[in-house]
């Protein structure tokens, strides 16, 4: 590649950066919808192409994956939504005792053990004062977290509504147009620079594909493992716990807080028996072993091409500079960074300022300072 041409695809690389910015932002009000829609035609589009080669029209068959998508959805939401929100009520309703036990129990006991051998703790003081001043009321919780409590903002349920009507229409028409917009895009592209950005969107396609993949494997296995060994290891209301553990692996180890967090409140509100806290115990030191040495490295590192220990840097640099969404998205943009790494390397590879001057250049000028 020579510089001129690095350098035009350097220019074309921050223009469409800008323009997607710049579309972002005209698009904020319905940025949600738009995103979900354009995510969704962007996964199904290789299904879509390959019922579209076997004779049926290609709006018959969006039409199909959108009542498909729906009719998974009302499944979860009739089905296993309920069971969840009903395990964890009863989980919330057990907090008040996790606090009695901890304010007047563990905490007591801790306080003694540290005072005896470092002195007295100024730190678990702290804390049994804020526990002592904090009602931990179910109801409260409950009315928190409640349906009717959140469709009392206006703003959110507008979002709600808007999202809920606009995502499928999104949907069907990208869905149906996918390949027309990708046929269009390709055309905005200078012809000189669409070989290297056809092999680039066909490698970053490849890398997030695959990364989405092994993101819903990862989860969907640690969700059926966690409730299934909380669930035999007697931990109250182990199913729910289980599952949300499980989700909580979209943020990358974010299940051993999560998970280790609500077993330990509800061992504590039911006063379990010791059967149940080695249980639990057992579940999370098997399941976290074969994460550690299967799951993530097999799949998540096969998938998305990156090393585990990228994983946990990637998770922790986007996270503090993009919070919440950075910390979710940090897989699929380190992902993504990495392709565009390598082939920043590849055009530094094959620059003159890399290969430096030709091999008889050197002994050229030499000779000619030798001959003046």
């Amino acid at each position: 590649m020579s510089a001129n041409t690095t350098k035009r695809s350097f220019y074309f690389a921050f223009f469409l950066v800008v323009a997607a910015i710049l579309c972002l932002l005209f698009l904020r009000i319905v940025i949600g919808p738009f995103l979900l829609a354009m995510v969704l035609a962007w996964l199904f589009n290789p299904a879509i192409e390959r019922l579209e080669t076997h004779g049926i029209r290609r709006t018959v068959v969006v039409l199909l994956v959108i009542a498909f998508i729906i009719a998974a959805l009302s499944i979860a939401i009739w089905y296993v939504i309920p069971l969840v929100a009903h395990q964890l009520e009863q989980v919330i309703k057990t907090l008040p005792r996790a606090k009695q036990h901890l304010e007047g129990t563990i905490l007591p006991g801790l306080k003694k053990t540290i005072s005896s051998y470092v002195g007295p703790s100024r730190q678990l003081d702290k804390i049994q004062s804020l526990l002592a001043n904090y009602e931990l009321s179910p109801d409260l919780i409950l009315q928190a977290l409640s349906f009717s409590k959140i469709i009392d903002n206006t703003r959110i349920l507008a979002g709600w509504a808007l999202a809920l009507i606009l995502s499928p229409v999104f949907a069907f028409f990208l869905m149906r147009d996918f390949r027309r917009l990708l046929q269009k895009t390709a055309h905005l592209v200078p012809p000189d620079l669409r070989h290297n950005v056809r092999i680039f969107t066909l490698q970053v396609d490849r890398t997030l594909r695959a990364v989405v993949r092994g993101q819903l494997l990862v989860v969907s296995l640690l969700s059926t493992l966690y409730a299934a060994a909380f669930a035999l290891a007697g931990l109250p209301g182990g199913i729910a716990v289980g599952v949300l553990t499980g989700v909580a692996r979209i943020i990358p180890y974010l299940d051993i807080v999560v998970g280790g967090t609500f077993s330990f409140l509800i061992i504590l509100a039911n006063d379990s028996p010791t059967s149940v806290i080695i249980g639990v115990l057992v579940a999370f030191a098997l399941i976290q072993l074969l994460d550690a040495i299967f799951l993530t490295p097999k799949i998540m590192g096969q998938f998305s091409g990156l090393h585990p220990f990228m994983i946990i840097i990637s998770v922790l640099c986007f996270g503090d500079w993009f919070g919440v969404y950075g910390v979710i998205l940090a897989i699929p943009l380190a992902a993504f960074g990495r392709v565009a790494l390598l082939h920043l390397i590849d055009s530094y590879r094959s620059s003159g300022f890399y290969r430096g001057p030709l091999p008889g250049s050197a002994e050229l000028g030499l000779g000619m300072e030798l001959k003046d």
